[in-house]
């Protein structure tokens, strides 16, 4: 398969993920979804349509590789200057966006093993060390349910706690992809209830926030991780369905489920989108760039390849009609989808005003 398109794409990312750290600004954690969000669109969507294109598929993963290595030197830097722990690991909300890089590290996994299966021993190596960071991670969420439930921090939770879940059941994903044994899938089962109780204790604390929440906070105080709630439960199924683990009856429940949220938190999207039109002028209401927006690629394409992998066979017949829709618009949902963000990305992170500058100077030199 060939992807010009997306080729070039990663080739601008790289080049704008490489600028604000040459002009020093800061760099957001979450810039590991842009991986999440990329990868599972190589993951899920490519397949499904045929483009005659120029540049090979490699030359693609090779690029999201190299950027994924590159944002991992630059975060590692942040963490020796100290930086990275003052803002993530102190901060009992925030620092569930670590998550982001194991999830993250997990999709390149399988874009990676899809594409050069002959690299399984340096994938499977990568995905130790990744679960290696899964578990202080897992520490990390721990320690910050404590701080938020004894202090009562819910003020300030938002769909980012929902990480821990997605974090946790992107490793079946990878392992199961990998391997396939009898006790890795008694292991998964397991791994997996653990990620649902984590979901769990999640739904509790967004639930509590949302009840905080007045209407007149809906333009700014909505943020945009909280569609990470169905897609958590979406890459749970992800991960029963890869792991086969459980039957079903489980996975038709946690399909209604991931379904009806996602119909939920995105009507409240469409909400929220209506109330921002009303108050500000277009450029502010939807015309911002925040490195937080591409959870929303990452979540739609969840849900899609969740539905796209679902076996409905004894089901009625409603949801194999469901199903073949959802396929069928999925496709170019998340190709627009994936334009919109490019080009809000672009539109931000450009050296815009830095460019016209050099160029007044060299005109009136």
């Amino acid at each position: 398969m060939y992807r010009f398109l997306f080729g070039l794409l990663l080739f601008f990312l790289f080049l704008i993920i490489k600028s604000p750290m040459i002009r020093g600004s800061r760099i957001d954690a979450s810039y590991g979804a842009m991986i999440m969000a990329i990868g599972i669109f190589f993951i899920g969507v490519f397949p499904q349509f045929e483009m005659p294109l120029i540049l090979p598929s490699y030359f693609v993963d090779l690029s999201l590789f190299f950027i994924w290595l590159y944002l991992i030197g630059s975060f590692m830097k942040a963490a020796l200057q100290g930086v990275f722990r003052k803002r993530y690991l102190t901060h009992p909300v925030q620092s569930f966006a670590v998550g982001t890089w194991v999830a993250a590290t997990s999709i390149l996994c399988l874009v990676l093993y899809h594409q050069f299966p002959y690299l399984k021993s340096f994938i499977f190596i990568v995905a130790l060390l990744n679960t290696g960071l899964w578990a202080f991670y897992l520490f990390l969420c721990l320690k910050s349910y404590r701080v938020i439930f004894s202090s009562k921090y819910f003020e300030r939770v938002h769909g980012i706690v929902f990480l821990s879940t997605v974090s946790t059941q992107s490793l079946i994903i990878v392992f199961n992809t990998l391997f396939h044994s009898p006790f890795l899938q008694g292991m998964s089962r397991f791994v997996i209830i653990l990620g649902l109780a984590l979901y769990g204790i999640n739904l509790c604390l967004f639930t509590i926030r949302c009840r905080q929440l007045r209407r007149t906070d809906l333009a700014d105080g909505w943020k945009n991780t909280n569609c990470i709630v169905h897609g958590a439960m979406s890459i749970s199924g992800m991960a029963a369905i890869v792991s086969r683990a459980f039957p079903g009856e489980v996975l038709l429940g946690m399909w209604i489920w991931a379904g009806l949220l996602f119909l939920l938190i995105e009507g409240i999207e469409l909400w929220r989108l209506a109330v921002r039109l009303r108050l500000y002028p277009l450029q502010q209401a939807i015309g911002r760039y925040h490195v937080s927006q591409w959870a929303r690629n990452f979540t739609f394409g969840t849900f899609f390849v969740f539905t796209l992998n679902m076996d409905f066979t004894g089901a009625p017949a409603i949801f194999n009609q469901l199903q073949a829709a959802i396929i069928q618009s999925g496709v170019p949902v998340l190709v627009t989808l994936l334009i919109i963000e490019s080009l809000l990305f672009f539109k931000d992170s450009l050296p815009w005003q830095e460019s016209q500058q050099q160029m007044k100077r060299v005109i009136l030199k």
